[in-house]
């Protein structure tokens, strides 16, 4: 029976490849690939997503918030950024955290790509909820390795963590891939609403504390 997969932080150093990870397992999110410029070819795709995800782990190292992820035989196997959030920031604090990063962000997507990441970073923003609570950012397993329960043992260990937390909501999490719905229902989130940035459809889900 193969061991139950184990939840440890990422250190700054294991960053590359989990943004590599992200990359591929993202590979065909609808926010995303509304957000970077048409690319038909899926593993440059993927190349360019896991450069955005290497901005958006910069970003996470930067504000003290933790990495998570799984390993699998020494290496990232997933990845999940995750936020303790006590309120929603307004679209002002997040261009002003993100400046630093334009010129990636820039290389990665464009001007265009900036704009657009800008304009559904505001729109998500804005419709998370206003009570305390661990935002659960993003989480993606290796292609090859999922159906190993890599995703289950992060989103154990979330609701764990909120267990603990008497002063939280709970675990709040977007998603576009409508098959993400029943996976995270089946673990007990539930749908609050629907949002529409830059008019791709998005699930929000809450796992009460």
């Amino acid at each position: 029976m193969a061991a139950r997969p184990q939840v440890a932080i990422l250190f700054p150093n294991q960053d590359a490849v989990a943004a590599e990870v992200l990359g591929r397992a993202f590979v065909d999110d609808p926010l995303i690939r509304t957000i970077l410029p048409p690319i038909e070819d899926a593993a440059e795709r993927a190349r360019r997503m896991g450069q955005m995800f290497a901005v958006a782990l910069s970003s996470q190292r930067n504000s003290g918030q933790p990495v998570m992820g799984v390993l699998h035989e020494g290496r990232v196997g997933a990845a999940a950024i995750i936020e303790q959030v006590t309120r929603p920031a307004p679209i002002t604090a997040l261009v002003l955290h993100g400046l630093a990063l334009l010129p990636a962000l820039a290389k990665t997507g464009g001007l265009g790509g900036v704009r657009r990441a800008v304009a559904a970073l505001d729109v998500l923003s804005r419709n998370r909820p206003i009570a305390p609570h661990l935002y659960l950012n993003v989480l993606g397993v290796e292609p090859a390795l999922q159906r190993r329960h890599f995703g289950v043992a992060i989103l154990d260990w979330l609701r764990a963590q909120a267990v603990l937390r008497p002063d939280l909501l709970g675990v709040y999490l977007e998603t576009a891939t409508e098959a993400n719905v029943a996976y995270y229902s089946h673990v007990g989130y539930r749908v609050t609403g629907e949002i529409y940035p830059l008019g791709v459809r998005m699930w929000q889900m809450l796992q009460p504390r």
